[in-house]
């Protein structure tokens, strides 16, 4: 099914300059990489779409390929949803005519018009390229359901990354299992995870967006496959204190010890901004969280063993503070329900407990210079959170800046002239072991190290330390697991407690928030088929155009 792929719109919008910034150029050989190559040069897009035109968003995508090739780059990748819009869709019959004609620049009457594009482009680049976009499915053709999984006969559309190769062919589709607010969409019929090699030695992971927030795709698909380099396109809203858009990308990359390309869909009107390339500890080689309408290329060298860095690279690009209030930032509407405590200036030790879950914090506060400056709060949370009719199991220990010494004024992002340095810091959590799930062959329990800076980047990895007490993995301690009820599985957790400390190093005066985040995937629910009451999905997504 091709749905308004005739419907292209001549656009003369004139297009926002493409900041194009390349990390490690010096020494760089011309050559592709190769498997022998300690490393491999990625590209990622943060791209704000000046219009629904698909067939200028595909010009402008050929364009960013073609720069990332002149840069080197052996891969680029692009966001969620920023090729295609509400009425066009393409198919990626990758159980059918790919296998007979893997490569749609040189089979152009069998593919939509932008994958033929986007295909020759990768073609005449020598690249791989990776997009999102809405893959529609005819589920009521016999052809169809000859080839694939049809539960019904009917028309599907699945949010779908398509991968392609440096010869243009399609070598790798992943459709999107858990969905945010995406009525028109269907999940993953199957939760088949994305996955693909290359011919530079290495293997790749990719999901999208909302995704990152579950067990399956997001920690299977490192766990589970080995997988140390992962392709993440999204349309991530950013939410204080613990998931705005970089925070969480790094944060993750830290976590499971991967590299990570995230390309982020650009509207700061509505909240989405933010990508980056990350290598494992050792944090961003490059990102940027724009607080204006931008389109911006990122490239960097990433070494194919996580942090082990040899090669300059950029880091943050930091952005004029008068713009970083243009992007949107919602707040958990939890948090002021958490248990808290006020801090005072000064040295202090206090331990907050909630549930099974207790956070000690040791902190060193300057003292306050003005009625300006910033009160700070530590939180401790043990329950679950709401997010697009799904309650997730989390935990956290939390210090968050405020505006006032109320509950309601926290977070607060504030500014230059209200800083409250902190001169010391370290947060201690007693919490639930960590159960490695033998049928998902990955953990049940994902812990995350989280800081937010009025500056909207997280705090540079060299400037603290995180440690847990146990071994992450550890599958002989929880072979029976998979065989017990949740409840079960807490009182085992109970028994044998995670101890994690999250130090400063140095002293910080720019901290909005700071804290460890963590994901209990076995209390998750999902109340995404029961009848929808009061606001509109559309609205949750951001856009009714997408």
């Amino acid at each position: 099914m091709r749905v308004g792929s005739h419907r292209y719109k001549h656009n003369n919008m004139k297009q926002l300059c493409i900041v194009v910034l390349l990390v490690s150029v010096f020494g760089l050989s011309l050559q592709k990489s190769t498997p022998q190559d300690p490393h491999y040069v990625a590209a990622v897009v943060e791209y704000n779409r000046l219009s629904t035109d698909v067939k200028n968003n595909t010009e402008r995508y050929v364009s960013l390929i073609q720069d990332a090739a002149q840069q080197n780059a052996d891969i680029v990748v692009f966001p969620e949803l920023t090729l295609t819009n509400s009425q066009y869709t393409f198919e990626v019959p990758i159980n059918g005519l790919v296998k007979e004609q893997p490569v749609p620049a040189l089979y152009p009457s069998g593919y939509d018009e932008a994958i033929v594009a986007i295909s020759k482009a990768a073609l005449d680049n020598q690249i791989y390229v990776v997009i999102n976009g809405r893959e529609a499915m005819d589920c009521t053709l016999a052809t169809t359901r000859a080839v694939e999984y049809c539960p019904e006969q009917k028309a599907y559309i699945f949010n779908t990354n398509v991968v392609f190769d440096r010869k243009g062919a399609i070598i790798d589709r992943y459709r999107k299992i858990n969905l945010f607010g995406e009525p028109a969409h269907t999940p993953a019929l199957r939760p088949d995870l994305g996955k693909f090699q290359t011919d530079f030695g290495v293997t790749f992971g990719h999901f999208v967006c909302f995704d990152l927030m579950f067990q399956v795709p997001a920690v299977q698909v490192v766990q589970k496959e080995a997988i140390k380099n992962i392709i993440f396109p999204t349309m991530w809203f950013s939410e204080l204190p613990y998931l705005t858009a970089v925070q969480i990308q790094e944060a993750y990359a830290y976590s499971l010890d991967v590299n990570f390309l995230g390309s982020g869909a650009n509207n700061v009107r509505v909240g989405s901004a933010g990508s980056g390339i990350y290598s494992g500890k050792a944090g961003a080689l490059i990102s940027t969280m724009p607080g204006l309408p931008a389109t911006r290329l990122l490239v960097a060298t990433v070494p194919k063993v996580p942090g082990q860095i040899t090669e300059p690279f950029a880091g943050p690009i930091y952005d004029n503070p008068t713009e970083h209030d243009n992007l949107k930032l919602i707040v958990d509407p939890s948090l002021a329900s958490h248990h808290s405590k006020l801090l005072v200036p000064g040295y202090q030790e206090i331990t907050l407990e909630d549930g099974d879950v207790s956070c000690t914090f040791r902190v060193k506060l300057s003292r306050r210079n003005g009625a300006e400056a910033v009160h700070y709060r530590a939180f401790v949370r043990d329950g679950t959170t709401r997010a697009d009719r799904r309650d997730l199991g989390v935990v956290g220990c939390l210090l968050s800046a405020c505006r006032t010494d109320d509950v309601a004024s926290c977070p607060y992002k504030f500014t230059k002239n209200e800083e409250n340095p902190i001169e010391e810091l370290e947060i201690k959590m007693k919490t639930y072991r960590n159960e490695y799930n033998t049928s998902q062959h990955c953990n049940n329990i994902q812990y995350y190290p989280t800081s937010f800076r009025y500056n909207h980047f997280p705090l540079s990895s060299k400037n603290f330390t995180f440690t847990m007490s146990s071994e992450e993995n550890c599958e002989s301690e929880n072979e029976i697991q998979d065989n017990v009820s949740v409840f079960q599985k807490e009182l085992i957790s109970k028994s044998k407690r995670e101890e994690i400390s999250f130090k400063l190093e140095v002293p910080q005066k720019e901290l909005v928030s700071f804290g460890i985040f963590g994901r209990i995937y076995t209390r998750d629910e999902d109340h995404s088929l029961e009848p929808m009451v009061g606001e509109s999905s559309n609205e949750l997504y951001g856009f009714t155009d997408y």
